[in-house]
């Protein structure tokens, strides 16, 4: 079972996505900041995390800065990460890619679908779902 972790600082959107990405079979852990997120990619090596789904703008520590933290530890540089934003400013964009994000998803126009369809594609394809 593929292992995702959303990032997100807005309860009534990341507990609903939660609960949506466990109804079509993945185990999901939850942060409601970078921070958080950091300690989750950490607590549990046996069982590591397949994907992130990061929220750019968030308390504490927002999505660049956990972009940057995760990626100066070597086993995090490959890992796929999908940003969620309702955020347009194209320099913090730039620096997402930058920081090797996979897809930017705009909050305001993405579909569950849609979203399945980007996670899907950017999971390792040496384990089964």
């Amino acid at each position: 079972m593929f292992r995702i972790l959303v990032v997100e600082d807005t309860q009534i959107v990341r507990e609903p996505l939660s609960r949506l990405l466990q109804s079509e079979g993945f185990q999901v852990i939850t942060a409601a900041d970078g921070s958080e997120a950091m300690a989750a990619l950490n607590d549990d090596a046996q069982h590591p995390v397949d994907l992130v789904l990061l929220d750019v703008l968030m308390p504490r520590m927002d999505g660049v800065a956990f972009l940057t933290a995760m990626r100066s530890d070597p086993r995090f540089r490959e890992l796929p990460v999908i940003g969620l934003t309702g955020v347009s400013d194209s320099g913090r964009l730039a620096r997402l890619r930058e920081l090797g994000v996979k897809e930017i998803v705009h909050k305001v126009r993405f579909t569950f679908d849609g979203l399945l369809e980007d996670i899907r594609r950017h999971l390792p394809t040496c384990r089964a779902a």
